[in-house]
Order: structure tokens, then C-alpha cells, then sequence
């Protein structure tokens, strides 16, 4: 495994689905608990090696490597089972993109035990600092964007290919805010091999964001400025494509009209904005995913965060000068939108 690529070999889903499932979830437990994977890794092996290996039953063995077969991780052949790419990228220890560890403490879920109290008094009784401020971003953020950066790569990649990255657009001068990992930004430094990346984040992020870009053989073409998004200073009208992803909806609305406002200014006249978020409709009802994120997650980590739907995006991206707005489907949960001042 080339550790070193950005594309992935396999589909995230299967992981995904057990994070979310009662009866797949433990399964997947009990096979990382016991060391399944690992006695796999360097061949494949009949059910009888494996339970000797891991001094388990043989018969229960059997239906446990079934099971991970019929879930997607282990491949099955004359009775013999093999880790199929999903489980040596993200279920062997010592992977890059290791992510046995959030089934066992997601902080993907960690907002959903007790919703009851905070729905009626408008938030936790003991609510943690909001992730946008810097403290509490430096302790979130670099746990998240372990996983944020695998389930990410593939759409990121998509995203690169719709804003033209190495194609109709060369030597792109890129400003990543809130970059996290980097993970959007690095698809476009690998498509574009002129192209530059200045990073914004807090500097307990940043240091991660560089090892992203080191990992990935990029880091060469990035620069790095610690700090508050709303607060650091950006040269105007010195970038071509600034990137959004999934930090507006922890702005609200004053903050995210601000910072739009700003990245405007950074622009050059023919710069574009790539926003990517959870977007749900005009009345909020669907699609199920962009509506439950704002409820299970963002109502108990940011201080006036939320949801906002394409339409309304574009309406404030009209009022600092970007009225041309495009949609693009990324193979995500939602798509990407692109303003342009629409003078080409």
C-alpha cells in the first residue's frame, strides 16, 4: 500500500454503515479486539490457522470471518480468508489511515446518548467550548480529521476534477481556511502541479496538516498561516480558488456573511469560491444526513452553527459579489457548490 497516494483502493461505505449499525459494529469489534486482521496480513489463512492463532474456537471463528466477509473487510476463497484493501488501509494497526479506533469511542456519536435536556433547554447543561474557538479546536479537530481525511480523499478528488485543477486551471493560487488535514486542497495540489496552497488554521491543527502534505509528498507547495479564520490578515485580491469545507455552518450567520466578505476581497477578478457543506433544503426536512448533522452534532459543539440550504448560500454569496453559483455532484452527501463573479 502506497501510503503516499491520495485516491483510495476501496469504498469507505462498509466502514461507514457499521459505525452506524447495532449488529455490525460489534462484530467489527470483536474481530479488531481479538487481532483478526493482523493474522491475516501477511497471507491468507483457513479459519482453523486463524483460531489457533488467536486461541479461539474454531467454530466461532468460522461464523465471526463469515460475517466480516459478508461485510465487506475479508475476501473468501476455498475456505481460505484474505483482508480485502478496506481492512489494511483502515482496520490493520500501524496504517496511516487507521481507524479501528472509533469503534470504540466515536466522536462522531458522542452527542447522541441524551438529546432530551439539551432540545428543551437550548443546549447541554455542561456544554464543552465550541469548536471554533481555539482551545477547544485544538483538542477536536486533530482527532477528526483522521477520519475526516479518509472518507474525504474520494470526494476531495472529484472536487479537484470539477474546478478544472491541472485541466482548465493551472498554477491555481489556493487559500484553504479552516483546512484541517488539507484534504481538499491537497487533491487540487495533485492534480495541479503549479499550483500553491496557503492553509489557515489554528496552529495546533496546522502541525497535522503538515504531515498530511509531507505523507503525501505536497508539502513543498503549501505555506502555512496560524490563526483565527476571521482573524488573520489576507492580501487582497492574491488567490484564485479559495476553499470552504464544512466550516461555515459552525460560523453562523454573521460570522460566515463576515468571512465570505473577507474571502471576496482575498480574490482575484476572476477567483472563485468552493464551498462544501452538509446542505439540506430551503425547509430543512431532507436529505436525512445534512438534517441530522445539524441536530446529533452541531447543536451541541458550536456557538450559533447550523445548516443552511444552497439557495441560501447563494444569496449571500450574490451580496459580497459572487452571483454565478454552480452545483457539482462530488460522490459526497452533498455537492459542491462554486461562485464566480460571472464576469467571463
Amino acid at each position: 500500500m502506497d501510503s503516499r497516494k491520495l485516491s483510495l483502493d476501496f469504498d469507505v461505505a462498509p466502514f461507514l454503515f457499521c459505525l452506524h449499525s447495532r449488529h455490525s459494529l460489534p462484530i467489527l469489534r470483536d474481530a479488531v479486539d481479538l487481532g483478526v486482521f493482523p493474522q491475516l496480513a501477511k497471507k491468507a489463512a483457513p479459519a482453523e490457522r486463524v483460531a489457533g492463532a488467536l486461541g479461539a474456537s474454531v467454530y466461532r471463528t468460522h461464523l465471526l470471518l463469515d460475517n466480516l466477509t459478508h461485510m465487506g473487510f475479508l475476501g473468501k476463497e476455498k475456505d481460505s480468508y484474505r483482508l480485502l484493501p478496506i481492512a489494511v488501509a483502515l482496520l490493520l494497526p500501524g496504517s496511516p489511515d487507521y481507524l479501528g479506533y472509533l469503534l470504540w469511542d466515536s466522536i462522531l456519536d458522542k452527542t447522541r446518548d441524551d438529546l432530551t435536556e439539551p432540545v428543551k433547554k437550548g443546549g447541554p447543561e455542561e456544554p464543552a467550548a465550541p469548536v471554533e474557538r481555539q482551545k477547544r479546536a485544538e483538542e477536536f479537530f486533530p482527532v477528526l480529521i483522521r477520519f475526516l481525511h479518509v472518507v474525504n480523499r474520494t470526494p476531495a478528488i472529484a472536487a479537484a476534477r470539477a474546478l478544472g485543477a491541472g485541466t482548465g486551471h493551472r498554477g491555481l493560487r489556493v487559500l484553504d481556511l479552516a483546512c484541517g488535514s488539507g484534504v481538499w486542497s491537497l487533491a487540487v495540489a495533485d492534480a495541479d502541479p503549479e499550483a500553491r496552497i496557503t492553509a489557515v488554521d489554528f496552529p495546533g491543527v496546522l502541525a497535522y496538516t503538515r504531515r498530511y502534505g509531507e505523507r503525501h509528498g505536497l508539502a513543498g507547495r503549501y505555506e502555512y498561516l496560524p490563526g483565527n479564520v476571521q482573524e488573520v490578515v489576507l492580501p487582497e485580491a492574491h488567490y484564485d480558488l479559495a476553499i470552504l469545507a464544512h466550516i461555515l455552518h459552525s460560523e453562523g450567520e454573521g460570522n460566515s456573511r463576515k468571512l465570505l466578505g473577507r474571502v471576496a476581497k482575498a480574490l482575484r477578478p476572476e477567483g472563485r469560491i468552493a464551498i462544501l457543506e452538509f446542505l439540506p433544503n430551503r425547509d430543512r426536512t431532507g436529505p436525512l444526513d445534512p438534517v441530522l448533522f445539524v441536530l446529533l452534532r452541531k447543536f451541541l459543539n458550536t456557538e450559533g452553527g447550523g445548516i443552511l440550504s444552497a439557495e441560501e448560500y447563494a444569496e449571500w454569496l450574490a451580496e459580497v459579489g459572487f452571483p454565478k453559483v454552480e452545483s457539482f455532484e462530488i460522490s459526497s452527501h452533498s455537492p459542491l457548490l462554486v461562485a464566480s463573479r460571472g464576469t467571463d
